[in-house]
């Protein structure tokens, strides 16, 4: 359980502006590219983490966040060709969708697939496609940056400023209600 959430918060929203950074980048190494995908699961474990421990907003822990959806139309992948994601999933096929909090993180955090994605235009990163182990044999996901940034400040600049705590029938004492305001405006103003 985090006690508290200040120091987690402060490194959320430094890796959102590492991030955001990363969207103009034109030159690419291993070393860069390892450090945008520890970012983004980084980011992507502080968040559950802190939406375990209780720390964010119900209301910002129930939201949906967009995500592209890519049926499998090839072979499930595996260890061998998972990296040829483009031939095993229909991705001219897109679906608009939404995936929960909790999911998003979990796509992210516990990737099987991975791969960044890149504008046709610009050559530039514009998000990564990501599914989990358990996911791999029906859905691959394409996670927009500018959306898992936005996440990541939602959630950096949140003030929790009210806990209900209750009790059940043994006495047990659980967190019932979480409420939390965004200090965004706040943080633009100083």
């Amino acid at each position: 359980m985090i006690g508290d959430s200040t120091p987690w918060r402060e490194d959320l929203l430094r890796i959102a502006e590492r991030l955001e950074r990363r969207k103009t980048q034109k030159r690419w190494t291993e070393r860069t590219t390892y450090l945008v995908e520890r970012d983004m699961i980084l980011g992507a474990f502080i968040v559950r983490r802190l939406n375990e421990s209780r720390k964010i907003s119900d209301s910002l822990a129930a939201c949906d966040f967009p995500v592209e959806r890519y049926s499998l139309v090839g072979k499930v992948p595996d260890v061998y060709n998972r990296h040829e994601f483009y031939e095993l999933y229909d991705l001219e096929s897109g679906v608009a969708g939404t995936l929960s909090l909790a999911h998003l993180c979990n796509q992210i955090i516990h990737s099987y697939v991975w791969h960044f994605s890149v504008t046709e235009e610009s050559g530039m990163l514009d998000g990564v496609y990501v599914c989990s182990d358990h996911k791999r044999r029906k859905t691959l996901y394409k996670v927009p940056l500018d959306s898992l940034i936005a996440l990541f400040v939602r959630v950096g600049a949140e003030d929790i400023y009210r806990i209900d705590i209750r009790a059940d029938g043994n006495g047990e004492r659980y967190i019932a209600h979480v409420e939390g305001r965004s200090l965004l405006d706040e943080m633009r103003t100083d």
